[in-house]
């Protein structure tokens, strides 16, 4: 619903008040084998098998933006759900996909994307075991449908955003902002040179091949889940690092001591988010992964990361229960939106010239 001042409703996830008093108030029978269920924060839900084992699954939309190239934009729709998947230190097994596409879609742009994504699936070692492909009037991009990635891990080989806790380091992978300054650069690439010139747009539009935490997580996990190391990964999407820092905190109980000074913040991103107003702390960043560290697997975990040539830094710690989230001493909260979405709105409008 619209009106003279725009939409009703801002654009992107529902809010955190709205997941708490309506969708989590209607989820269904209440099952005893459900061990992890949608919370805020949580990026995989978790079921109990009966031999021990445990299904991990994650959903979300198919996210297809032709203007990528159908080759990028097929690679970027499976790492979004690849991403969320392995967070649990798993890499996904079994695949869903649900294709309602728009009526001009050709046969040949529908088989280079599903030559992409089986590219992707052989890479990981994951199956697609069910879907439904078709066009359909009203479907436009860049939702075409959606999909469901599953894994099933061995009893406790497996961790969740929620299970950070006290006394565990906090690592955190390549840059802020990260999506926000990849998507903004590759959308609208002539304006992006004109403000920043083409070799800052160049760096920056480079930064999409690296919108995914698929090998950051996987690379981590290799050290040991639970007492072997890592206790807990998110992905820090909408709201960024510091919603990812505060939203890891909440789910797990706990308090969080940080310094987010210390994220890392490529030189393209922070052009970007110089031009656009946005503090990239605050701005949606796909490919930025959290990672929750017992304080002797630190040295190991960076190490491994450092080998698959992904920076990351220790920004803190996860504190005891009751404790508040702490940003260089001083209580913080994350941004009531995420800047991104005002951003591209603003660009999109052309606002921005």
């Amino acid at each position: 619903m619209t009106d003279k001042t725009g939409p009703k409703y801002p654009m992107g996830k529902v809010s955190r008040r709205f997941f708490e008093d309506v969708i989590a108030r209607h989820l269904g029978v209440r099952r005893a084998d459900i061990t992890v269920g949608p919370a805020n924060g949580v990026d995989v839900g978790v079921v109990s098998l009966p031999d021990g084992r445990a299904m991990i699954s994650t959903t979300d939309p198919i996210y297809i933006v032709p203007q990528y190239g159908w080759e990028r934009a097929a690679w970027f729709s499976f790492h979004i759900l690849a991403s969320d998947l392995t967070t649990s230190g798993v890499a996904p097994q079994y695949i869903t996909l649900d294709w309602n596409l728009p009526m001009d879609i050709e046969d040949d742009q529908i088989e280079t994307m599903l030559r992409v994504i089986d590219r992707e699936c052989k890479k990981y070692g994951a199956s697609i075991v069910t879907g439904h492909t078709g066009r359909y009037e009203g479907c436009a991009y860049p939702m075409v449908g959606g999909a469901t990635f599953l894994a099933i891990a061995p009893k406790d080989g497996w961790v969740t955003a929620n299970m950070a806790r006290p006394g565990n380091h906090l690592l955190v992978t390549k840059t802020a902002a990260l999506e926000a300054a990849a998507i903004l650069s590759n959308t609208f690439p002539e304006l992006m040179e004109r403000k920043l010139g083409p070799d800052m747009t160049k760096r920056a539009r480079a930064l999409f091949e690296s919108m995914s935490t698929v090998d950051d997580a996987l690379s981590a996990a290799s050290v040991g889940l639970r007492s072997g190391g890592v206790w807990a990964m998110h992905d820090a999407t909408e709201g960024g690092v510091r919603n990812a820092v505060w939203e890891m905190a909440q789910a797990s109980g706990l308090g969080v001591e940080v310094d987010l000074e210390r994220v890392r913040v490529d030189p393209a991103v922070a052009e970007v988010s110089k031009m656009f107003g946005m503090d990239p702390l605050d701005a949606i960043s796909e490919g930025t992964l959290l990672i929750a560290v017992e304080p002797d697997a630190v040295s190991e975990v960076i190490a491994r990361l450092k080998k698959a040539t992904i920076p990351t830094e220790d920004v803190g710690r996860f504190t005891k229960k009751g404790d508040p989230c702490r940003d260089r001493g001083r209580p913080f909260h994350p941004a009531d939106r995420d800047p991104f979405w005002v951003a591209f709105s603003r660009a999109l409008a052309g606002e921005i010239s």
